[in-house]
């Protein structure tokens, strides 16, 4: 479990790898720790729910397969799961995991950092310094060339703020 929790434009994400039911009683108390309201799995779910539920902590379940890039529809979902999350509780942290926490998960996180209005190289950065091997070659790249497109985040042209 990672130690620190990335915080950007009033959100708060905690990128993790998959519990499994031997770390499940700690996973779910770290999340507490951390403030975690949602946890998001991107990758395959095989633990037991009751916990985080019990605890007060939402799991959806946002799958897409390990390899790829996130499609217009499933990014839409994440970012409708976080609008929800951020109105009903603000100021709480989003968990999400994918298999290892490197891949996926990560990808996601990127994505929102630069939506958000963070530049790519600095959101790969902040990332990799709480998840050291974050991201392949391919995600990199996919990375390098996103070009925001739900306008989340204020913009920049010159000096100015575009919102």
């Amino acid at each position: 479990m990672p130690s620190e929790v990335i915080e950007f434009a009033g959100m708060r994400f905690l990128i993790t790898d998959s519990p499994n039911e031997v770390t499940l009683r700690r996973y779910v108390r770290n999340l507490q720790n951390y403030d975690v309201t949602l946890l998001i799995g991107v990758c395959d779910v095989n633990y037991d729910l009751t916990p985080f539920l019990n605890s007060g902590i939402d799991v959806k379940i946002l799958h897409f397969v390990d390899g790829t890039f996130p499609d217009e529809r499933l990014k839409k979902q994440w970012f409708r799961m976080l609008h929800e999350n951020i109105t009903l509780h603000p100021g709480t942290c989003v968990a999400v995991h994918c298999q290892s926490g490197l891949g996926r998960a990560a990808l996601l996180v990127a994505i929102t950092l630069i939506e958000l209005g963070m530049s790519f190289d600095i959101a790969v950065n902040v990332i990799r310094s709480k998840r050291r091997g974050a991201f392949n070659e391919a995600q990199y790249e996919y990375l390098r060339n996103y070009q925001p497109e739900l306008f989340i985040g204020p913009r920049r042209s010159g000096n100015c703020a575009v919102q």
